[in-house]
This record gives structure tokens, sequence and C-alpha cells, in this order.
């Protein structure tokens, strides 16, 4: 296996950071009457769910670290190679980061932790299916005879 670290690979690990670090901020905002109310990601009531968001993209991030920077070789995991479990972590925090778009907030507003953990998630997906599309180019992943 080789350790140069390929684009893709560098978009899931950015991911991972960013939904880490920014899952912190204001999740969720609120300013009525004066009163302002501020709820992250692991705060209480958002604590199972959107902390998913985070755990996927980190899990998907330290999968890539283990790979390239401790020469470790995941074979698969439940019957699911590397390539695989990368989009599936992706496509979970990317559904439920969309999911949030739906949900009645009632009084809550966005906060920009959510916008910066909604782009980490994408971005979790996307270097998810470039790292696909690499392997598969170079003949070592998934579809590949």
């Amino acid at each position: 296996m080789q350790n140069k670290v390929t684009p893709g690979e560098i978009v899931i690990m950015a991911a991972g950071a960013v939904c880490l670090i920014f899952s912190f901020l204001p999740f969720f905002t609120l300013d009525v009457a004066g009163f302002n109310d501020d709820i992250s990601a692991w705060g209480e009531g958002l604590f199972p769910v959107a902390t998913l968001i985070v755990l996927f993209t980190v899990a998907a991030a330290v999968l890539v670290v283990l790979t390239k920077f401790a020469n470790m070789t995941i074979t698969g995991f439940l019957g699911f190679g590397l390539v695989q479990l990368l989009i599936a972590c992706g496509f979970f925090a990317a559904i439920l980061a969309l999911a949030y778009l739906i949900l009645d907030k009632g009084q809550y507003d966005f906060g920009f932790g959510y916008f910066l953990v909604l782009i980490g998630a994408i971005g979790s997906l996307v270097g998810a299916v470039l790292v696909m599309n690499e392997r598969r180019s170079a003949g070592t992943g998934p579809g590949t005879v």
C-alpha cells in the first residue's frame, strides 16, 4: 500500500477536523427578548443525534489516518472494505446534517457551528467518493476486476 496521501483522503481528514473543532460552536442559537442561548452539537437536547454527525466524520478521518500514517491495513469490518466504510460514514453524516434543515427548530435558529458541521459532513461524503474514484482509476478499489 502506498503512503502517498490522495486528494480524497485529504478532504476526509480535513472534514473530520472541521466537524470536530466546530462542533463546539453554537449549533442552535436563541435570541428572544434579551434572552440568549447557544447549544453546541454536544449540548443537551442535541447530544445523541447531532453528535453522530461529528462522530461519523471523525471516524472516517481516523480510518484514513490509520491506513496512511500508522500503516494499518483495514481489510474489512463486518464484510465492508475501507472505501465502503468511508462512504457509509460520509453518507450517514451528510444525511443527518441535511435532516436538520427540515427540522422544526421552534424559536431557535441555526448557529455558525451548524453550517460548518454541515460543510464538514458533506465534505466527508465527497472525499469518500473521491477516494472510491481514485482507487477505481488506480485499479485497487471496488468496481475493479
